[in-house]
Formats: structure tokens, C-alpha cells, sequence
């Protein structure tokens, strides 16, 4: 059974141990607040369950827990930062405050971070957009975890992609999904919990189908639409690898923070019309798709309807946390000298 927290109780612990590992204080918030954001989202393998892995990556030298964030590029629209091998939470939120703000002024901005690690689920930063009434796509690519079948290597990171809409008065509409079938984070949680997974969602080191969370772990994920998902893996690790510079999949040491580069686009929504036009338009456009005639319970949603209703429920009944989960926090607790959390 799952024991429930509060998330500001779960806030609290992050930032307490991520200050512990020698983050500066307002990072560590930045992160902390991001990790049970995703929680609340319904996003566990990108919440509070990755703090392990973190303190791991510290620990061993491969995050930088202090560093030296700077502006290498900047002109009329775009930014380009250096995240210096930090947790990518604070350079990216950095880049998408510089997008909105060129966005605002131009009509569009345009921020890339390289040298960084893991930055979390991107609705982040495209909420952050969403908030100041404009669009918003953030991309980013990482080490290789996807492959089609047959092949006995990952070549390709699972690669998200995040896209965002204000709809005044109602749900923004907002999609954050990866490239692979699930996120990594997934195969995580099912390891810890020693659940089978489904089949459909990974490969062996063999590149053979597999229901093992470990043989999926040491494997590879598949890609969702098949050859599809694969080719827009590929598209955003040239963008964020290549074109950006933050290096691609292959030349990214595989673990569970690493990254290549993040890539958010902003743009103000009165660009081709009025801001006014746009909303009647997607206000009509929601409820014409709403009022699509559908079998006794079927719910037709859009992106984030599920996580806006998820949020609210938490907010209301707490965080559930795996006993798993809570052990490891456990551990780091006592290993760090601070409270554990406490449950409702």
C-alpha cells in the first residue's frame, strides 16, 4: 500500500537534500518544486523517486551540484546557455524565462542549454510559457535507451518533446511525451516495485521482447509508432546534439541524469491574428472535438486534462509514494542527517 505525503512535506525533504549535496538554496527549491510538480502530475518516474540518482551522480562527480551557469550566446531572439554539468532544472527554467521575455518584447524567443544534466519533465517549462498567454515547444535529447526490434544496441535517446497552448479560463493544453513507448522512468519504478512490465515496451540486450523491468533496464525501450517515433528521436537528437551543440546520443555515457542539450521556442499567439481570434477559435475548436459522439464511458480528452484533474486530487489527498520509493528516501535521509518525510 502507498503512503501518502503532502507535497509541500516532499518539497521540503528535496530541498533539504539537495542544499545537504552542496546545491545553492534557491536551486535547490527550483529543483525540488519540479520533482514534486511531476509527482502531482502523475509523472512518478520524473518526481521525488529520482533524488537517489542524483545524490548518486554528486556523489561520483558526474553533476556538478555549484555551478557557474552563463549566457555564451545571446542576440534579438535567441540565448544560448552553458549549464556547467549541473542538474538541467535551473539552466533550463533560466533559458525558458529568456524565451518568454524575448518573446515578449519580439514576438519570439529562442533558448538552448548545453553542458547540463537531467531536466525533468518539460510541461515545466512550457507551463511556465503557457502562464504569459503564449506557445510553447521545448525539446531535449539524452544518452541512447531507444531501438527498434532486432537491434542489439540503443542508438537513439527516448528524446521528449513538450508543446503547450493557453486557452483562457479553461485547461491549457499541454503534451509532454517521449519518444519511446514509456518514459525510462517507468522501467524504474517497476524494478523497484518488482513488477513485470507490459509487452510492447522493451527489448533485451538481445533485442528480443521482454516483460523483465532489469533485462528492459540493461536493454532498450521500444519507440512509440514504431519507425516514427524512432525518425523524430532521431530529428531531436540532431537538433539538440548537433545543431544546438550539446552532443549526441552516442556520445552521451548512459545513466539515469544524463542529457545533451534543451531546446525551448516561444512565440507570442498574435503573431498572424489577434490574440482574441485565436481564443474563439480553439474555445470552438475544443468544444466541437468535445461534442464528438462516443460509446457509454468514453470521455474525450485533451492533453493534460488527466493531469490538471490529477494535481487537484493530490493537492487535496496527498502524494502516493511506493514503500520502495520511501525506503530510499529513507536512507538518504539518514545518510544526509535530515527528517524524513512525514506522512499524512
Amino acid at each position: 500500500m502507498p503512503l501518502y505525503f503532502s507535497p509541500i512535506e516532499l518539497e521540503r525533504f528535496g530541498k533539504e537534500l539537495l542544499t545537504k549535496l552542496g546545491f545553492p538554496i534557491r536551486h535547490s527549491e527550483i529543483i525540488s518544486k519540479s520533482l514534486v510538480l511531476a509527482n502531482l502530475r502523475g509523472v512518478d518516474s520524473h518526481g521525488v523517486v529520482r533524488l537517489s540518482y542524483y545524490s548518486d551522480g554528486v556523489e561520483k562527480g558526474l553533476i556538478n551540484p555549484n555551478p557557474n551557469i552563463k549566457i555564451v550566446k545571446e542576440n534579438q531572439y535567441f540565448t544560448l546557455i552553458d549549464g556547467d554539468n549541473t542538474l538541467g532544472y535551473v539552466p533550463a527554467t533560466l533559458a525558458t524565462e529568456k524565451a518568454i521575455s524575448k518573446a515578449k518584447e519580439f514576438g519570439i524567443g529562442i533558448s538552448g542549454v548545453r553542458n547540463l544534466k537531467h531536466s525533468g519533465m518539460l510541461a515545466k517549462y512550457v507551463m511556465q510559457a503557457v502562464e504569459e498567454k503564449m506557445f510553447a515547444l521545448a525539446i531535449a535529447n539524452a544518452s541512447p535507451n531507444i531501438a527498434l526490434p532486432g537491434f542489439k544496441k540503443p542508438v537513439v535517446g527516448t528524446n521528449p518533446l513538450a508543446i503547450g497552448f493557453p486557452v483562457d479560463g479553461s485547461t491549457p493544453i499541454i503534451l509532454d511525451m517521449a519518444m519511446s513507448v514509456v518514459a525510462r522512468g517507468k522501467l524504474l519504478v517497476a524494478s523497484k516495485k518488482g513488477l513485470p512490465i507490459p509487452k510492447g515496451w522493451a527489448l533485451n540486450e538481445n533485442g528480443e521482447e521482454t516483460t523483465d523491468a532489469n533485462e528492459a533496464i540493461r536493454g532498450m525501450l521500444l519507440p512509440i509508432g514504431g519507425y516514427k517515433g524512432f525518425g523524430l528521436a532521431i530529428v531531436i537528437d540532431i537538433l539538440c546534439g548537433i545543431v544546438l551543440g550539446g552532443g549526441y546520443g552516442l556520445k552521451i555515457q548512459r545513466s539515469w541524469f544524463s542529457q545533451g542539450g534543451f531546446l525551448i521556442f516561444v512565440s507570442k499567439l498574435d503573431m498572424a491574428r489577434t490574440y482574441e481570434e485565436y481564443l474563439n477559435d480553439i474555445r470552438e475548436y475544443i468544444k466541437e472535438i468535445k461534442s464528438t459522439p462516443v460509446s457509454e464511458g468514453t470521455r474525450v480528452l485533451f492533453p493534460n486534462e488527466i493531469e490538471e484533474e490529477l494535481t487537484c486530487k493530490r493537492m487535496k489527498e496527498g502524494v502516493p509514494l511506493d514503500e520502495e520509493t520511501f525506503s530510499e528516501l529513507v536512507k538518504l535521509a539518514k545518510k544526509y542527517s535530515i527528517k524524513e518525510p512525514k506522512a499524512l
